[in-house]
């Protein structure tokens, strides 16, 4: 995979994961709302903890985007 394509995966999945911790259209609310259907789902996958964690992981792909843009120079 090219550097460039590598960067624009990156940043697309950081800018899924900031909408998803912003709860845009309620999406934070419907992952566990699907889950808690399926076996192994625990009560502790709440909105909350989805939210969180998706802006954790956006934190790290745009912090890495933009590691990556500053050392390709």
């Amino acid at each position: 995979m090219s550097a460039w394509a590598e960067l624009v995966s990156g940043l697309v999945f950081g800018v899924a994961m900031v909408v998803v911790a912003c709860n845009y259209r309620d999406v934070a609310w419907r992952i566990p709302g699907f889950m808690s259907n399926t076996i192994g789902a625990n009560r502790l996958l709440t909105p909350t903890i989805v939210r969180f964690v998706c802006g954790a992981l956006a934190t790290v792909s745009v912090v890495s985007v933009a590691f990556g843009l500053a050392g390709s120079e």
